[in-house]
């Protein structure tokens, strides 16, 4: 791989199964009895020569059957060849427990972001863009190149308002792209444009290459940016807004719900991104909403996609 260091796959894999519960002391793995759980990853575990540990979407009691359990675990493999797996399988579960069959789920989370940064260039690039835009497209772009079947979730701010101005200099060529950016001296203006062109960026290989690619907007929660160590913003803001804000703002877990339903979408439109409802749609439980017309440009998403390119390669 071109990035060892950068990233480790580990595949997922979905198992659909069957069984006669009868002979068994439930689904859950309990020490000394024979359970649903217990034999499969001990088989599993046989197979792939590493310790298996499964999830299973439900449960069941001592001498409940099931037609259609659905579970999964984690391999440093890929099972390249399913049906010589399956029978192999099969073949060691004796018949008690049947697996029906297994697809792989193949995730890449991008949650990379910092906000109100201070103005600080590294390889005469604006650390915000850096890290917020280059090095994700650069990650994602490799991450499809080796597994093209991996579902892309990126997780931003909402940035359909953006508008990004003089965009004829912008997309002159990369020096222009680079120095252009640069000028952006606003720290939330840098956040959110370097938000944008991440979403151009994904839009356009979505559109162009079918990436299950899914845009994902978390909503407004409480972060340690409100701490006052991290001097984001001045010293009245910490005295009067975090105490308003931890009782307006949802906690971590509630805004991870988007996405949660971003992984559990098998497919979502083009032209559509996973937020929040509530005002402004920055709070309470997902939903799918359209994404704005600024947004779908495929010129000028061409253009970002390809200048970007470009000054990744270098």
């Amino acid at each position: 791989h071109s990035f060892p260091k950068l990233v480790m796959f580990i595949t997922i894999i979905k198992i659909v199964f069957s069984y006669d519960g009868t002979l068994f002391y439930g689904y859950a793995k309990q020490p000394g009895l024979k359970t649903i759980q217990g034999e499969l990853e001990k088989n599993l575990s046989l197979i792939l020569n590493e310790e298996i540990i499964i999830s299973a979407s439900g449960r069941t009691d001592k001498g409940v059957h099931a037609l259609n359990q659905v579970s999964s675990f984690e391999t440093k493999d890929e099972i390249k060849d399913k049906s010589k797996f399956l029978h192999s399988l099969n073949k060691l579960l004796n018949g008690e427990i049947f697996v029906k069959n297994l697809a792989n789920l193949d995730y890449s989370v991008n949650v990379s972001g910092i906000y109100h940064q201070k103005y600080e260039l590294v390889n005469n690039t604006e650390k915000t863009y850096l890290v917020n835009y280059f090095r994700p497209a650069f990650l994602i772009s490799e991450i499809l190149k080796i597994k093209p079947q991996t579902k892309i979730i990126a997780v931003s701010s909402l940035t359909s308002t953006t508008k990004l101005k003089k965009k004829k200099t912008l997309l002159l060529d990369t020096h222009s792209f680079i120095t252009t950016l640069n000028n952006i001296k606003n720290k939330t203006k840098r956040y959110a444009v370097s938000k944008h062109l991440l979403s151009s960026y994904l839009l356009y290989l979505k559109e162009t290459s079918n990436s299950n690619i899914t845009l994902s907007h978390p909503g407004i929660a409480v972060t340690k940016l409100f701490d006052k160590k991290n001097k984001a913003y001045n010293k009245l803001f910490y005295i009067f807004v975090p105490s308003i804000m931890k009782l307006i703002f949802m906690d971590s877990a509630k805004a991870s719900l988007s996405i949660l339903k971003a992984l559990d979408c098998d497919y979502t439109p083009l032209k559509s991104r996973i937020g929040p409802r509530g005002l402004f749609h920055s709070w309470g439980y997902p939903k799918i909403y359209n994404l704005k017309k600024n947004l779908l440009n495929l010129d000028e998403n061409r253009e970002i996609y390809n200048l970007t390119n470009a000054i990744n390669s270098k």
